[in-house]
């Protein structure tokens, strides 16, 4: 079967493995026919609610099963899944309502009192549709559960993703049925993917690498999804143990706590069925996840991607190279400011082009044009090829610090220098924006626990590995380093930390 939409890809898996789990959180499990089945009553209901190919339809839930049967019956009604972050604020799910002109919302009762004084601002809004309560559960139980006879094509949309992304503006990035199925079938190969494997994600499903590899991936298999609502090392410990998780999915700083798990913890768990992690979202460090895998005997693979471009390099689990974030499974070309190819082993900007690009930031042509030209996606990222053809990540160009002095220095260089200093377990570097000094490089540290230092000690470990201007003029220790919902360092956030 030449699969070209989702809604083949889980049929064609439901038909395979109808008893296999497909979703577990809990004391709740999942099979993919009941997956199946269910997903196509809800797709019935929102036909005959008037729901139409093409049709926006909203999804702001808790990260559970019903997230994920919901979100496939939204696809398999051929209408365009929009996802919401469901830790957002009122003034913030406001313009993403309004702007995506959604039609019908899928959420849950606790959402409620947040959406009350936003509702009456969305007019194209029609109704609302609250999955714990008896009016939408009689909804969907008197629905067919024969699959809705929707043609869906490759290139029709799918997912309407929000993000700040390249241009640090919140837009939504459509990407079509064609983005997916051409990336997951590579995917899935890369990571020797089996239908015994469990796949244990840390990331929210509302953002595309959570959506791609968490809830897609799987589905491809006709592995299982575990889903883990809150992170905590002692929560996936026991969800590894308990599920027999072979897959963790999740951004740096959930593995970097995970190898500073003590030894004596990890015995009151059987971890034996862990056999790779995959990280994404940020750039991660070498020498956490070497600890990670020689703690847990398993195999550390990083990807570098965009919500607009799905995965731009991949280390697989047969070539990966620590440190890096694999070779480029999409075409790429690293630039300097001029527009020319740098030398292998130099700096410049990542631009790179493949099927799983996005198809535009919706209704906005403008900022499309920006960042897609000729063919090719400009993702603002710094990054540096080997000679061995690996990629590490440098830096997004908006995150170089410029202090008064007006030499660039690039924040992960002094980063990668200050997590070699035996107390240091997280840092960011930015530049703090001061009104007089403008940007003053500033170390934010995090020390492992029971650890101490001072000032002065950083200062003078810095000084043996970085010129005197790279040192930071400002050192600050924090308990803990602020995040965007998918998990990366806030720095925007950072940078307008006051003096004190």
């Amino acid at each position: 079967m030449n699969l070209k939409n989702l809604k083949q890809m889980l049929e064609r898996t439901a038909s395979e493995v109808p008893q296999n789990t497909a979703i577990v959180l809990g004391s709740r499990r999942v099979s993919y026919r009941e997956f199946d089945e269910t997903s196509n009553k809800i797709a019935n209901a929102l036909i005959s609610l008037g729901i139409k190919k093409g049709d926006h339809v909203a999804i702001l839930m808790s990260r559970t099963p019903e997230w994920v049967i919901n979100c496939f019956g939204v696809l398999k009604a051929g209408a365009v899944g929009v996802l919401l972050d469901a830790g957002a604020k009122a003034p913030e799910l406001e313009p993403q309502l309004r702007e995506s002109d959604s039609k019908i919302l899928i959420t849950e009762e606790r959402f409620s009192p947040t959406l009350s004084s936003v509702l009456p601002n969305i007019p194209l809004l029609k109704q609302v549709l609250e999955i714990d309560t008896d009016a939408y559960k009689g909804m969907v139980a008197s629905s067919s559960s024969v699959s809705p006879s929707v043609n869906i094509e490759g290139e029709d949309e799918a997912i309407l993703f929000y993000t700040l992304g390249v241009l640090g503006k919140n837009k939504g990035v459509v990407h079509t049925h064609a983005s997916f199925m051409s990336i997951l079938p590579i995917a899935v190969a890369k990571f020797e993917l089996e239908r015994d494997d469990v796949v244990l994600g840390l990331l929210p499903f509302n953002y595309l690498m959570g959506f791609g590899l968490v809830v897609l991936l799987p589905i491809m298999k006709g592995a299982t999804i575990a889903i883990l609502p809150h992170f905590s090392s002692k929560s996936v410990l026991e969800t590894v143990a308990r599920e027999k998780a072979t897959i963790l999915m999740g951004v740096p700083a959930s593995f970097n706590a995970m190898a500073m798990i003590d030894e004596e913890t990890m015995k009151s768990y059987d971890l034996s069925s862990l056999r790779a992690v995959l990280s994404s979202g940020a750039k991660s460090s070498a020498l956490f996840m070497e600890m990670l895998e020689k703690k847990f005997n398993l195999t550390a693979c990083e990807i570098y991607g965009l919500t607009e471009l799905i995965i731009v390099t991949l280390g697989a689990i047969r070539d990966r190279k620590l440190g890096t974030a694999g070779r480029p499974l999409a075409e790429l070309r690293v630039l300097d400011k001029n527009g020319k190819e740098v030398p292998r082993g130099s700096v410049g900007e990542a631009v790179a082009r493949a099927p799983w690009m996005m198809k535009e930031y919706y209704k906005s042509p403008e900022l499309t044009a920006r960042v897609i030209k000729d063919g090719w996606f400009h993702t603002g990222d710094l990054v540096r090829l080997d000679d061995d053809g690996y990629l590490e990540y440098i830096e997004k160009t908006s995150s170089i610090i410029v202090p008064s002095g007006g030499v660039k220095i690039l924040p992960a260089a002094v980063e990668e220098v200050l997590l070699r200093y035996p107390a240091v377990a997280e840092t960011a570097c930015v530049g703090v924006i001061d009104d007089y000094k403008g940007q003053i490089p500033t170390a934010f540290i995090v020390l492992k626990e029971g650890q101490s230092t001072t000032v002065d000690e950083i200062r003078d470990f810095c000084r043996q590995s970085l010129s005197d201007y790279k040192v930071p003029k400002q050192i600050k220790f924090v308990d803990s380093l602020p995040r965007t919902g998918s998990g990366q360092i806030d720095r925007k956030r950072l940078s307008v930390t006051k003096e004190s």
